[in-house]
C-alpha cells in the first residue's frame, strides 16, 4: 500500500469537553476544532500532535446510547478506540488487502470533512482496530 502512515489514534472518551481540557492541561495538545458529523451520533474533537508531523489525536464521545463508542466504552471504559493509517488510494489498499484474505469493509465516507474510511476488525490486526482513511478524494 502506497502513502502509509500514522494520521491519527482514536480515544472514545465520556465527556469530550473534559476529555479534550485534560489533554490541553497535561500535555499542551489543544483541540484545533470540534465536529459533530451529521448523522453520526457522535462528536469529535482532534488534537494535532507534534511540530507540523500531521499526527493527530481524536477524542470521540457518542451521542447516542446506542453508538459503537458507547458500547466500547460500557464494555471496557474509556482509552483508546482504534488507530487510523493514511493510506493515498483507498480503493487500491481495500482490494490489496482483500487480495492477502484480510478482512477490511468496503470504502464509506468518513466522519471528518473530505475522507473517506474503511475498517480493519481487531481480530485481523492482533487486537488492535485499525482505520484506513484517505482524506481529499471524497
Amino acid at each position: 500500500m502506497n502513502g502509509q502512515r500514522l494520521d491519527h489514534v482514536v480515544f472514545a472518551v465520556e465527556d469530550l469537553e473534559q476529555a479534550a481540557a485534560a489533554w490541553g492541561n497535561v500535555f499542551g495538545l489543544q483541540a484545533e476544532q470540534t465536529y459533530r458529523p451529521e448523522g453520526a451520533d457522535m462528536e469529535l474533537a482532534l488534537l494535532p500532535v507534534g511540530d507540523g508531523l500531521g499526527a493527530l489525536l481524536e477524542l470521540v464521545q457518542a451521542t447516542a446510547e446506542d453508538h459503537r463508542v458507547a458500547r466500547f466504552i460500557d464494555e471496557r471504559g474509556q482509552g483508546m478506540f482504534s488507530i487510523s493509517i493514511h493510506v493515498d488510494d483507498l480503493d487500491a489498499a481495500v482490494r490489496e488487502l482483500q487480495a492477502k484474505g484480510v478482512d477490511v469493509s468496503q470504502p464509506v465516507a468518513g466522519p471528518l470533512p473530505d475522507t473517506r474510511i474503511a475498517r480493519i476488525p481487531p481480530d485481523a490486526a492482533h487486537g488492535v482496530p485499525l482505520q484506513l482513511i484517505e482524506r481529499g478524494r471524497s
